[in-house]
């Protein structure tokens, strides 16, 4: 079997059950070009579409990884997510994006051209470990993986923003079932965050991409990877002058009363 095809056979069904103890050794990849086809063809078993990308720092390099478009969740009140046991909530500031741009216009983009064309949002990322803690793996595995994403809440937001504002967000407070459990202060961990846009647009116009018409871009925690009990609890994330978002999450699995 082709190997980008058949990680992403793995990753795949480690998103739908058991975590994987490493990839199989010829289907592990070996440069960037492959981990990041190995996100799509991932994408592809999964029967998904974009629905936005991290951007960060693996191995000390610029990455980005697509999340399921299903995944994106809107808090309108009331916000609702089940996720399978183990996995993680992170408290990040993103943006999204008001309308489609076509590939032909990405082409051209800028970083300063972002704020133009995406709201500021407060952003819940859902992790979901698909390796064992054992796991024999590389930066490379993990960039192939997603670094584990498996989607997020956002909550819009129509204040302004510059890049300046993302590389130093407001004061930022996460807080589990009314108590609270992180705080951060201080520049963001990505920081600076221009050079993660531009290998992002760059990676658009290699692979001839447009960005989809709600379309998220987050870049990391601010709070750490905070683990979810296994009966589920209830998140508020507050970030100074955005409104807060809020989420009720519960163990796959479980109905709802």
């Amino acid at each position: 079997m082709d190997p980008i095809e058949d990680a992403a056979r793995q990753l795949a069904a480690a998103r739908r059950g058991a975590p994987l103890p490493g990839l199989a050794e010829a289907s592990r990849p070996r440069d960037l070009a492959a981990a990041e086809a190995v996100q799509h063809a991932t994408l592809a078993a999964l029967g998904e579409g974009i629905g936005g990308w991290k951007l960060g720092r693996h191995g000390g390099a610029p990455f980005s990884a697509p999340f399921p478009a299903s995944r994106v969740l809107e808090d309108r009140g009331g916000l609702r997510a089940a996720l399978p046991p183990g996995s993680l909530i992170e408290l990040e500031i993103a943006i999204r994006f008001r309308d489609a741009v076509p590939a032909s216009r990405v082409a051209s983009l800028r970083p300063e051209d972002l704020p133009g064309l995406a709201t500021l949002a407060t952003l819940f990322e859902f992790v979901q470990p698909r390796f064992t803690a054992d796991a024999v793996t590389g930066p490379l595995d993990r960039v192939a993986d997603g670094l584990a994403n498996n989607g997020g809440a956002v909550r819009e937001s129509e204040a302004a923003w510059s890049l300046a504002r993302l590389d130093a967000p407001p004061v930022t407070r996460l807080s589990q079932d009314g108590a609270p459990l992180a705080r951060h202060e201080g520049p963001h961990v990505a920081a600076p965050i221009r050079p993660l846009v531009e290998a992002w647009l760059a990676r658009l116009g290699r692979e001839g991409r447009g960005i989809g018409a709600g379309e998220v871009l987050t870049f990391g925690s601010l709070t750490g990877m905070r683990p979810i009990p296994a009966g589920g609890a209830e998140y508020r994330g507050e970030i100074e002058g955005l409104p807060p978002l809020r989420c009720t999450i519960e163990p796959a699995g479980v109905k709802k009363r």
